[in-house]
């Protein structure tokens, strides 16, 4: 066997990968014996470290090998897996108690919040409680208990918000001591520390014979470093640290902080000030818990590289800067670094894309993305995918993202958002919905559906629908069998409604099983899906009455928030040279190209996340890490990458939030560098490029159509003369291509749909025969009052509706007693003007006295302006006018002598008023009352003579004063062409 291991304390320096150097030297000494190599013991920090040293054997062995024994010491399940690794060094004594569920102690926590805060919610309480636990793991890892928190914190040196909320902390301690004491479980760390405590004194008991490694491990815990401590001084043991810096000097060193805590006369231990964001104080404290000194420290492998002299000058103490001036230019360079500054976050998404591309095609090289920026991550794998490169990321993926998890969280939306049309489409429509043979069939009828809900919807909930598919139906706008397929699909969700709003945990059996029944089951397949059916059945045993208020709206969001912390790795199918990283999964990884990317303040490093629980004067007083500790290990992670043998720095200039400010860290090294430090120029100006064409593009010209004589003869309704004069494409994209534009699903009412309800509850009181405002009221509230129709609208819309139509009934007597009646109401008229069919629908029609007729029209807003009228638009009255005398309206005939828009909007305070289309003194060229109607026909017959009966173009936004039409500027392209022309161009007549 090969010679036993005599080391203690170890450490590699920057620029030398931990795990390569690891493997290299243990393939190196077991040669011989590749066997003996199971018989080491290696302790990790986390899994990932445990993948990267597997690969790393794996690179470094010539032949097949025998690995050794892997653990994470970071795993909860530490009893399990030290026993059979220290073999025949098994436990004897009794295990320690078990840990409690992580879900459990998080729903026994949200439920202690509400209790000490009453004005939280639900999901409010759940974030608190996520904090808290973060909090108690803090203490249990630091080893503080409740004689340690419980002390005189002076609540005069506190603001009343911490005092309040360190009260509730102890409180809550407390509670959380005694649930976990009488449900015999532990804290997680807690036991954690037991166990760690336990491998320690079971390792100065009974020395092993074989060897047994820490690699890696940062983490200054105390139970940590009693391990660490421990190892060190096995005959066979070894602590093999990344990157401490032994060329630091000892001055430097002593200036990152006095770690003995001298006691003053008070009995008080005042913590001394410490340097918490030095990259190299987290591995002094380490040591110093470990009880070695940097001296003892040896170096592994070889001598540092010219890297660890840069890093050791990037980040010395700030008062040791001025020395930068003085340095040589050999020290003030770093030819394996670049910087790539970028205009925006895409930008820098697409740049970093193209270096990975690049990087690809050298066989063999590995490319590593390190971000703490989950965003900046997701736009890269976004980015490779255009390349078919899937890259394999260790964050994996969040379930609620998952379709599987999107889907169960839009179900629960669904159900508790009374069916709202656009959540309820989201569920019909999602692709794990009835996967497989019937599921085109089951599109047909969902997107038939979409076409039904589009627009404004009065009604709302379960009941509405069927309402919506009949009223379509009997107008022949849907068919016969959606009917059927919809009362089909009622039956399975009806009883998953009527159930989901009692309780919490109704709702989530609830979630689940109409989840079930929509997918048949395919809602759990897969890793996302199991994961899924996992937590479902993992919540389910929880007590949810804890979090189960009358917030019903905010259970969605619950399970988003439990969601969120579940992720999904794929198991395969991933780049095997392609990584991406966060902070924490980079430490012992490695690859050729080491991209660091979002070195903006705030991402690298993170601003510190306050602690709502501890005020940071009490995390001072009870000796926990400071807020700015992370700080000094992001600075660890970021000097330890400088050490790669190629290494691009990216930022963003600008990001989602505005203007971005570089790191602090990226600001050190720019400083000491200056034109030392290198740009990448090439993948910046590859990205610029790639999603751009080589020539330029021209604007796109102004649409004119020029339809055939035969497409150019259409009906023309009323409303659309205006359409036709001053957008000839918008009429020519309605009329002659037949295209309608779609409006959103379950739209917010707009004044066109407001004024078709209005209409309808005129019609209505008019059909009826009933004259008195009451009784047009009664007609008003019959339609708002509908236990379908939205809430909101009953609150906003209603008051206003009715005032308007009590003045018009009111308006309406008032007429009749002056001999004025209503002749005819939505009445249908159809003529000829040019030779083409003029057709519409016009409000109403009075017969005064005389014998004369009155035209109306209602109006729910503010009607055409004179001036409009007078320069030829706005004719709808005018050219009704001249229908009616032409006999256009079937059984009516007579002179029209007045033009009236009836207003329900406010003027004067009051609802209600009447409005002429016509100045009262008309100027040369302008129509008066007697000549309106002859005013509309000819200059319906003059447009009529240019587009419809002749040859001029349909050009685009011809008079954009009067285009107030929005639907067709996407396909005319607006946003290409409107720079490039004159709105006042002459009209030739083209």
């Amino acid at each position: 066997m090969a010679d036993a291991i005599r080391t203690r304390v170890q450490t590699v320096p920057v620029g030398t990968d931990l795990s390569t150097a690891l493997s290299n030297w243990l393939v190196g000494r077991y040669r011989g014996d590749l066997l003996g190599m199971a018989d080491v013991l290696i302790l990790l920090p986390n899994n990932r470290a445990v993948s990267a040293l597997t690969s790393a054997f794996v690179r470094s062995a010539e032949t097949g090998l025998v690995l050794p024994r892997m653990a994470a010491i970071g795993d909860l399940a530490l009893d399990e897996k030290l026993g059979p690794l220290l073999d025949p060094l098994a436990f004897d004594d009794a295990p320690p108690l078990p840990a409690v569920d992580d879900m459990q102690r998080l729903l026994h926590l949200a439920g202690c919040v509400r209790r000490h805060r009453s004005d939280a919610s639900a999901t409010e309480a759940l974030h608190l409680a996520k904090q808290l636990v973060q909090t108690l793991d803090t203490l249990d890892v630091e080893e503080k208990s409740l004689a340690d928190v419980d002390f005189d914190h002076g609540n005069a040196d506190l603001a009343a918000h911490w005092s309040t909320a360190y009260g509730s902390l102890k409180s809550l301690c407390r509670e959380s001591e005694s649930w976990l004491a009488a449900k015999g479980l532990m804290a997680p760390a807690a036991r954690r520390n037991a166990l760690l405590y336990r491998l320690s004194a079971r390792l100065k008991a009974c020395p092993p014979s074989t060897p047994v490694i820490a690699a890696g491990i940062t983490t200054a815990a105390p139970a940590i470093a009693s391990l660490l401590g421990q190892i060190a001084r096995l005959p066979n043991g070894l602590v093999l640290l990344p990157h401490v810096d032994l060329q630091l000097d000892d001055n430097d060193w002593q200036a990152l902080g006095d770690l003995a805590k001298p006691t003053d006369q008070t009995g008080d231990t005042p913590r001394a000030p410490h340097r918490e964001t030095h990259p190299q104080y987290h591995l002094k404290l380490l040591l110093h818990r470990m009880g070695i000194d940097r001296s003892e420290v040896d170096l592994f492998g070889k001598m540092p590289p010219k890297t660890a002299q840069a890093v050791q000058d990037i980040f010395c103490l700030p008062e040791q800067t001025v020395a930068w001036r003085n340095l040589s230019r050999a020290r003030r360079t770093m030819d394996n670094v670049r910087l790539l500054e970028a205009e925006d976050s895409a930008e820098e998404a697409r740049a970093i894309s193209v270096l990975i591309r690049q990087s690809v095609e050298e066989e063999g090289k590995r490319v590593a993305l390190v971000t703490p920026d989950r965003e900046i991550a997701s736009r890269v794998a976004a980015q490779l995918k255009r390349w078919n490169i899937e890259a394999d990321d260790s964050a994996g993926r969040p379930l609620a993202q998952e379709p599987v998890g999107t889907l169960f969280l839009t179900v629960s939306q669904m159900l508790v958002g009374q069916f709202a049309p656009v959540i309820l489409l989201s569920v019909l429509k999602h692709p794990v919905v009835r996967a497989g043979e019937a599921r085109l069939a089951w599109l047909d009828r969902v997107r038939a559906l979409d076409l039904l809900l589009r627009g404004p919807q009065l009604l709302a909930g379960i009941d509405a629908i069927a309402r919506i598919i009949a009223d379509n139906i009997a107008v022949k706008r849907a068919e016969p069998d959606l009917a059927l397929w919809w009362s089909e699909t009622e039956t399975i969700i009806r009883p998953y409604a009527d159930a989901s709003r009692r309780s919490l945990r109704a709702h989530l059996d609830a979630v689940t099983g109409l989840a079930d029944k929509l997918t048949d089951g395919t809602i759990w397949k897969g890793a996302a899906g199991r994961r899924l059916a996992e937590f479902v059945e993992a919540l389910g045993d929880q007590e949810l009455e804890l979090l189960s208020d009358g917030q019903v709206t905010a259970w969605p969001d619950l399970f988003e928030t439990m969601l969120a912390d579940i992720a999904i790795r794929p198991a395969y199918g991933r780049h095997p040279r392609v990584s991406i990283f966060g902070l924490l999964e980079a430490r012992l990884q490695s690859a050729d190209l080491l991209i660091c990317a979002g070195l903006n303040e705030g991402t690298w490093p993170q601003l510190p996340q306050p602690d709502p629980w501890l005020a940071p004067h009490l995390r001072r007083q009870l000796d926990l890490p400071g807020l700015d500790r992370n700080i000094g290990l992001s600075a660890h992670d970021l000097g330890s990458a400088l050490g790669a043998p190629e290494v691009v720095l990216t930022r963003a200039k600008r990001d989602r939030s505005g203007p971005s400010i570089a790191s602090r860290f990226l600001l050190r090294i720019q400083a000491l560098f200056g034109e030392g430090l290198h740009d990448e120029a090439v993948a910046l100006d590859l990205a610029r490029r790639l999603d751009h064409p080589v020539q330029a593009v021209l604007p796109h010209a102004r649409p004119e159509p020029l339809p055939l004589a035969a497409q150019r003869k259409v009906a023309i309704s009323i409303t659309q003369m205006d359409m036709l004069k001053a957008d000839p494409y918008a009429f020519y994209a309605r009329n002659i291509l037949k295209l309608d534009a779609l409006k959103p699903v379950d739209a917010e009412p707009d004044p066109a749909w407001k004024g078709t309800l209005v209409h309808k509850i005129i019609e209505d009181w008019t059909k009826s025969g009933q004259r008195d405002p009451d009784s047009l009221v009664a007609f008003a509230e019959a339609a708002l009052t509908d236990s379908s129709v939205a809430p909101a609208l009953r609150l906003l819309w209603q008051p206003r509706i009715i005032a308007g139509l009590r003045w018009v009934a009111a308006k309406v007597a008032a007429n009749s007693a002056d001999g004025r009646q209503i002749e005819t109401f939505e009445s249908r008229a159809e003529g000829e003007i040019a030779g083409i069919r003029v057709h519409g629908r016009i409000d109403r029609i009075d017969r005064q006295s005389d014998g004369t007729l009155v035209v109306v029209d209602y109006k729910t807003g503010s009607p055409p302006a004179k001036n409009k009228v007078a320069a030829g638009y706005a004719l709808q009255l005018g050219l009704s006018g001249a229908l009616v005398e032409a006999g256009a309206v079937k059984g009516l005939s007579g002179k029209v002598a007045g033009f009236e828009y009836w207003s329900l909007a406010k003027q004067n305070g009051d609802f209600g008023y009447i409005a002429s289309p016509l100045a009262k003194r008309p100027k040369d060229g302008e129509p008066d009352t007697a000549s309106f109607a002859e005013f509309a026909k000819a200059e319906a017959s003059a447009a009529i003579g240019r587009w419809i009966t002749g040859n001029a173009p349909f050009k685009a936004k011809l008079k954009p004063d009067y285009a107030v039409y929005k639907d067709y500027e996407q396909l005319m392209r607006l946003d290409e062409w409107l720079g490039s022309v004159s709105w006042n161009e002459a009209d030739n007549g083209n």
